[in-house]
């Protein structure tokens, strides 16, 4: 916790990393982590309350009075959902509907590049492994490339790419054959190097983010252009789980995922629509779209940023005490922009008359002050918890459910602010629950990373606008999840296509139907075979025989012991093939094949 620091002098990146795990989420409950008690209390430090209370003076007079702020919102038609869809209706598939964000253009742009970035690797180094065996890649297969790789987050979860066409004999249980179907180790290997959505050779680096900027450009975009949001927003970070050298690589020890990419994301708090990101690439931007007003610092610009746009059209955002700050909240509210959320007790201008021990306020009880629309409230749960809103009566209050230590459930009086706050900040979190990168593979550069981030995004938001368009729940069926989605998305993706290796060799008019079922039970002649190899069927038959009838001589058994050299290739079983036999045929297609 900062001690006596001004949050809004500092970098995001300048922050204690204890201030910066936020809770994520940060929803009010049992569990609330010891960073919500205040880090000092007045009565210690009489000096520097005096010194913050001079401060607020100037700026902000709290009091018991809360006076609500009426504003004139524009009369919209428009109901929250989806928007401008063209043919997409209820009826439509997860790709049609995907396709809305992964356009034309960016299938075509991944397969340009990608052959651009080949070919110059080629020219740059000639005895690449990968870049000599490269051929001209199209569109279907990029597609079916994306699909394989959609799979390996959420299907089949192997540690390393080559484990997915695993063919050791002993190890039959591990091996993954339907991968074999679609790509070779190989060709798969060299589209995940070469993949490329800029021309590396001819782009500004001045950006840190330059690889997949036009391509998060274009998603946001998409992602705006689509869908009406609800007036209730949730502003969170998210990390993508990367260990990758990289200059603006992220540790949050309190978090789940510690070590990757950092991106703050403004979502719809119903569904968890993703709206707008950032990623945080550190201090220094040069980006003329971005805001540097020195009031609400580096952290409040992040939020401005995400919620641009928004002005005078009721949205409220809810956020966690890493944003909150009494600057920042009275800066929204001039702006027409409602904000709620929890707040640590030594930002700028923040009221310490408030501020309670823990034994000073039973469980349920709540102070406030109020400063026009901007209102500080004290709630007390296990332990003070601080709320700051523009939008919510601090007198107002509801009851919630809470569980004592002996497993009783009581209900617990709470401001109004503190059960919005719960309700709807859970957006964000939501969607980095489903659309998660599931492992964390060392040898991932850090932009493919992203790229497979955007398409989890990018399925995601499809997945809400189909829910939106036909009810997930129908009668007599299982609920439709996001993962039965992106399994049919998969499968849409790939069609028809299938790999080249597969037809090698003479063709014929039916050869697809012909090399459907081969299966890998092929007929051998091993060099250490010798004349003495009974058939495994012959023998078997033989030996059921006898035990059923003992009193049959031996040379009065109707089942021949036959030698053969010939075994099969994948059961290492000598069989004998032999005209009138159907001993082979009948170990492969038979259970019992002695019968």
């Amino acid at each position: 916790m900062l001690e006596e620091s001004d949050i809004d002098d500092l970098h995001c990146e300048e922050l204690d990393s204890s201030t910066q795990s936020s809770d994520d989420g940060d929803n009010v409950n049992d569990t609330q982590t010891e960073s919500d008690e205040p880090p000092t209390q007045a009565s210690k430090r009489p000096k520097m309350s005096k010194k913050r209370n001079a401060k607020q003076q100037s700026m902000f007079v709290f009091s018991k009075t809360y006076v609500p702020i009426c504003r004139n919102l524009p009369q919209s038609n428009e109901e929250p959902g989806p928007k401008d869809l063209g043919n997409i209706d209820s009826t439509s598939t997860a790709l049609d509907i995907f396709s809305l964000f992964w356009t034309d253009d960016v299938w075509n742009t991944f397969t340009d590049m990608t052959n651009l970035r080949a070919t110059q690797t080629l020219q740059a180094n000639p005895n690449d492994y990968y870049a000599k065996l490269w051929s001209p890649l199209s569109v279907e297969e990029v597609k079916a490339f994306f699909a394989v790789r959609l799979s390996m987050e959420y299907a089949v979860i192997r540690p390393r790419y080559e484990s997915y066409w695993y063919r050791k004999k002993e190890g039959i249980l591990f091996q993954t054959p339907g991968y074999r179907k679609y790509f070779t180790r190989d060709r798969f290997l060299a589209i995940w190097r070469f993949l490329h959505y800029i021309d590396e050779e001819s782009r500004d680096k001045d950006d840190k983010l330059y690889k997949v900027r036009p391509l998060i450009n274009k998603l946001i975009s998409g992602f705006q252009q689509h869908y009406i949001l609800d007036k209730d927003l949730s502003l969170d970070e998210g990390v993508i789980p990367t260990k990758n050298r990289l200059g603006f690589k992220q540790y949050l020890k309190d978090k789940p995922v510690k070590w990757g990419i950092k991106t703050y994301m403004l979502c719809e708090s119903k569904s968890g629509y993703v709206y707008n990101l950032e990623v945080y690439t550190g201090k220094s931007n040069n980006d003329a779209s971005y805001i540097n007003d020195p009031e609400i610092g580096a952290t409040g610009n992040v939020v401005y940023r995400l919620v641009r746009g928004f002005e005078n059209q009721g949205f409220t955002v809810y956020m966690d005490r890493f944003y909150t700050s009494p600057i920042l909240y009275k800066f929204l509210s001039d702006k027409g922009i409602d904000a709620c959320g929890t707040v640590v007790t030594n930002r700028k201008h923040f009221p310490v008359e408030i501020i309670r021990k823990k034994k000073e306020l039973k469980r349920g009880e709540s102070i406030y002050v109020a400063a026009g629309n901007l209102s500080a409230v004290t709630w007390m749960d296990r332990r003070p918890i601080y709320f700051m809103s523009t939008c919510h009566d601090p007198s107002e209050t509801t009851v919630v459910k809470r569980h004592e230590k002996s497993g009783e459930s009581i209900e617990v009086t709470c401001p109004i602010a503190v059960a919005c706050y719960n309700r709807n900040m859970g957006g964000c979190d939501r969607n980095d629950q489903m659309a998660k990168l599931h492992r964390s593979r060392r040898h991932y550069r850090w932009p493919r990373r992203l790229v497979m981030k955007c398409l989890l995004w990018s399925a995601y938001n499809a997945y809400i606008i189909k829910c939106c368009l036909k009810n997930p729940v129908q009668p007599g069926r299982r609920a439709r999840t996001f993962l039965g989605f992106c399994d049919n998305l998969i499968l849409q993706l790939i069609g028809t296509y299938c790999s080249p290796a597969g037809h090698r060799g003479r063709s014929s008019v039916d050869g697809f139907t012909r090399l459907q079922n081969v299966g890998c039970h092929f007929p051998e002649r091993p060099p250490e075979a010798t004349r003495n190899n009974t058939c495994v069927v012959c023998r078997t038959k033989f030996s059921h025989f006898a035990k059923k009838h003992p009193s049959v001589r031996r040379a009065d058994n109707p089942h021949s012991m036959t030698k053969t050299v010939f075994r099969c290739s994948d059961c290492l079983q000598y069989i004998c093939i032999r005209e009138g036999s159907t001993c082979w045929s009948d170990y492969h297609t038979k259970k019992e094949f002695w019968r």
